[in-house]
């Protein structure tokens, strides 16, 4: 998407926040908007929320996501699509598992699954989160948990800030389970292609792979971040690229090439691919430091 001019005035930053960052220059303002919005409202009921994802075979990222959104939502308030799974994943119980099958790798049955339920959800809740089961939504930690963020939350969407955890495998051991995964890991890259409208009170119309909604409308919010965890591991990202390209694939997402990163396999290519490559960018990826305030988060 174009965007237009930047609004006049000095830079003005948060100590998490990334100065080279392509939005940067937007911060203040998507800040400034908010306080006002906030400050006009005045004082509300906490918002009943619930987070849907849709998930297939997910044994190493499932366990991550529960551990992470079960701090914020009940068993009765967590929600994942089951997609056909057959190594036992979804059956650890803690959450609503709903069962759904297609015959096929499809992105716009998985959207309009995923948006049928995000509907559903939203004439028993206030506010639904969605997210694929590799993501982390995560307000800035010095303002809150995502818990305060949703007990507040009266906007009709808002789009997070994309950031992709990036596995030095030649410096850093393979991901291991019983530890937090940003403290095994050292960068990640800012990833505009994962600046997705995550958190909505309003039913919501995606792209193909929910970057974004199909009017292109955006509400950004530097202070709410989206971590993709896609890349925490080299080998575990590899073999999950495998197993999607061994299964059928819708032929529309191979003509309009939706998701077809997800395919790259050989060695040098996904090793290209892995270091290189934003999702859906035409620039180079940029690693920076994990800061210490996030370390902590997942």
């Amino acid at each position: 998407m174009s965007w237009p001019d930047p609004p006049p005035g000095p830079l003005r930053l948060e100590p998490w926040d990334s100065p080279n960052h392509v939005l940067a220059p937007w911060f203040d303002h998507w800040r400034t908007q908010r306080r006002e919005h906030y400050a006009r409202r005045g004082p509300v009921a906490a918002r009943r929320s619930a987070v849907l994802t849709i998930a297939q075979n997910e044994s190493v990222f499932l366990p991550i996501w529960l551990r992470y959104y079960s701090q914020f939502f009940s068993a009765g308030d967590m929600y994942v699509l089951d997609h056909d799974s057959t190594d036992g994943s979804t059956e650890l119980g803690g959450f609503q598992r709903i069962r759904v099958s297609h015959d096929t790798f499809d992105n716009s049955w998985m959207v309009s699954t995923v948006e049928q339920h995000q509907r559903e959800l939203l004439e028993s809740y206030d506010v639904v989160v969605v997210v694929d089961v590799d993501e982390i939504v995560a307000p800035a930690p010095p303002l809150g948990t995502l818990g305060d963020y949703l007990a507040r939350f009266d906007e009709e969407w808002v789009n997070c800030l994309g950031y992709e955890v990036l596995h030095q495998h030649d410096s850093e051991p393979p991901f291991d389970p019983a530890r937090g995964v940003l403290e095994q890991r050292s960068t990640w890259f800012a990833s505009t292609g994962y600046d997705k409208p995550a958190v909505a009170s309003v039913p919501l119309s995606w792209r193909p792979g929910f970057h974004g909604r199909v009017d292109y409308h955006f509400n950004g919010d530097p202070d709410l971040r989206m971590i993709h965890l896609h890349r925490m591991d080299y080998e575990i990202c590899r073999a999950r690229h495998e197993r999607w390209a061994s299964v059928p694939w819708n032929e529309r997402d191979l003509e309009h090439g939706w998701g077809v990163h997800n395919r790259v396999t050989e060695d040098q290519e996904f090793e290209r691919w892995f270091y290189e490559r934003p999702a859906l960018a035409n620039y180079d990826l940029v690693p920076e430091p994990i800061g210490d305030v996030w370390k902590s988060v997942v």
